[in-house]
């Protein structure tokens, strides 16, 4: 007898003993863990179902976990913890959720082609030759690589997720009202630390807060809602756009993170470079500037001041100009990176197998080699040559208005990179991927929908 198993009582069965195999094998690893890890993945199952029947709800709840879902230690190795996040593992899920739909719905696309596949594809295939090798050469402890290297392709996989499933106007407001929720949300915890004199971070950052991560995300999150704010938006839009930034900008400042606040001068001057209003952005850049030379606010200024302290021999300076030791410690190892880079110039040692270096491009060069780093600079190229041609070719006042706020918040973040490990950061790269996929899709969503030039919503 030939079983047909697109029938649906066939599915259904499958599905049954699916969960039921899978709810042994969760009972057998469970029992030697903690009451979170249960949750983790009674809450899974639960979104499994709610992306299987709304994939927009999944998504949403991705967004929202972003920011506001705890650590989970899994491994200890030596130098750093593995850790994941529920993000992490809702992502799975979510992966997993639309592939049962794909292959129950045949009209669904499993992949899609978009202008970053090709260049995606080479750096995660460089990452995997180079870390293997490094496997092989005794420089990378397999474990420690492979994970890492996933964490990568997660972040190319919720970029494909999102590409395949955006297909409405309606869809794209309704996750940038996610992505503003949370960002308001964060802001908000982030002031309530103010008071206590410690740099501002995210929640659940784990042991060690993040400053310079919260930097890069609240960054980013403010381009975008800068780029709309610029457009043509009515006027309980515009209000709440402005409290958004107004909002983001005070923890922002008190992140105290020297390498976001080089980032969002560059931000701002691709915003006057791209942007209509000119006049308006130079003269709130000024206001900005007049203020805080007026209001002289003690902790960010200090910070400034720290980065240039008293000549010393051991601290690294540049010329005449001595740097602080967190600054020198930073150059000193960079010093370090290039030296190792020059003994394995070609594909480097692998991921993970130098040691944390904060610096994207540098940190690179000894875990890449030269082929990992061209490799990564092609697909920081194809981001820009293709969303700045998007934005040029957009005259819909809501993707007009986006695709500028990503242009702004993607200069800023590859400046942000030259002192951060911005492009490999969960907490910066799962908002960005998601917003790039969104970008990289503008064009097919122009030419299925009417053109709606006078308004945002």
């Amino acid at each position: 007898m030939r079983i047909n198993w697109q029938e649906p009582k066939v599915v259904a069965v499958i599905i049954v003993l699916a969960i039921f195999l899978i709810g042994m094998l969760m009972g057998k690893i469970v029992t030697g863990f903690s009451y979170k890890v249960p949750l983790v993945l009674t809450l899974s199952v639960l979104i499994f179902v709610i992306t299987l029947v709304n994939t927009d709800a999944g998504l949403a709840l991705l967004i929202f976990s972003m920011l506001l879902s705890p650590e989970i230690v899994i491994g200890e190795l030596p130098g750093r913890d593995i850790v994941i996040r529920f993000d992490d593992l809702l992502l799975i899920v979510i992966t997993l959720a639309w592939l049962a739909k794909t292959a129950i719905n045949k009209g669904l696309a499993l992949f899609i082609k978009t202008p970053l596949n090709k260049a995606i594809g080479v750096y995660i295939l460089v990452c995997l030759i180079a870390t293997l090798r490094g496997v092989a050469l005794g420089y990378v402890i397999p474990e420690k690589g492979l994970f890492y290297v996933l964490r990568y392709v997660e972040y190319f996989l919720l970029y494909i997720l999102v590409a395949n499933h955006i297909h409405s106007r309606k869809q794209i407001k309704f996750f940038l009202t996610a992505f503003f929720i949370t960002c308001a949300i964060v802001s908000v915890y982030g002031i309530l630390q103010i008071p206590t004199g410690e740099r501002v971070s995210a929640p659940f950052e784990g042991q060690v807060s993040e400053p310079n991560t919260f930097g890069g995300y609240l960054l980013f999150i403010f381009c975008l809602a800068t780029g709309l704010f610029l457009r043509k938006v009515p006027k309980n839009l515009r209000l709440a756009l402005a409290g958004l930034i107004i909002l983001i900008s005070l923890p922002f400042i008190y992140t105290l993170s020297r390498g976001s606040y080089i980032a969002i001068i560059f931000s701002l001057i691709t915003f006057i470079i791209l942007s209509k209003k000119k006049l308006l952005l130079t003269s709130a850049t000024v206001l900005i500037i007049v203020l805080i030379l007026v209001l002289k606010p003690e902790a960010f200024l200090s910070r400034v001041k720290y980065t240039f302290p008293e000549k010393e021999s051991r601290l690294a300076r540049i010329g005449d100009i001595y740097l602080d030791q967190s600054s020198s410690a930073r150059i000193f190892s960079w010093k370090d990176s290039f030296e190792s880079w020059k003994k394995r110039p070609i594909l480097g040692r692998g991921i993970a197998g130098f040691g944390l270096i904060d610096g994207q491009y540098i940190r690179s060069l000894p875990e890449l080699g030269i082929i990992g780093l061209a490799a990564f600079i092609w697909l920081l190229l194809s981001i820009f040559r293709h969303s700045y041609r998007i934005y040029k070719q957009m005259d819909d006042e809501l993707y007009k208005g986006l695709s500028l706020g990503f242009m702004a918040g993607f200069i800023g973040l590859a400046i942000h990179a030259l002192t951060a490990n911005t492009f490999i950061i969960l907490r910066i790269m799962e908002p960005f991927w998601f917003i790039t996929a969104i970008i990289m899709m503008l064009p097919t969503l122009k030419e299925e929908e009417p053109l709606k030039t006078n308004v945002l919503l």
